[in-house]
């Protein structure tokens, strides 16, 4: 985990008052090639809806366009929202913490100044991402 959080914090850095780097950013469309994974290469799915299904997951994926790096970051950090909800122990629960830090840090960012780019994170669903941000 330690690692992605580095990841984060560097392409947080990479993407901070530079427009051109945002539009960039904005443009790359991540592609993986699920056909020829196993489960255990990486292969993302949801917990809650049970073990995902071969036939159903290549279906989906094939009909699906490619999603933007933007909207990645953002189903990343839904992600750690639900596996930090699950966490059995507090050292556990901090590391998650510093994962969803991370992501918004980087959202945040990217989205400062980059009309394009929030856009793009709302009509994704955006707001459904930040809503289990505890208020103070």
């Amino acid at each position: 985990m330690t690692s992605i959080h580095l990841a984060t914090i560097l392409f947080t850095h990479l993407l901070s008052d530079s427009p051109r780097t945002k539009t960039a950013a904005r443009s790359i469309k991540p592609t993986s090639n699920l056909s020829t994974q196993t489960p255990s290469q990486g292969q993302f799915f949801v917990p809650a809806d049970g073990t995902p299904s071969a036939e159903t997951s290549l279906e989906e994926d094939e009909e699906d366009a490619p999603q933007s790096l933007l909207h990645l970051f953002s189903d990343n950090l839904s992600l750690c929202f639900l596996s930090r909800s699950r966490t059995e122990d507090e050292l556990e629960e901090r590391e998650w913490n510093r994962l969803i830090v991370g992501y918004i840090c980087l959202l945040a960012q990217w989205l400062w100044g980059d009309p394009k780019a929030v856009r793009e994170f709302l009509e994704a669903g955006g707001l459904g991402t930040v809503s289990p941000l505890p208020t103070l």
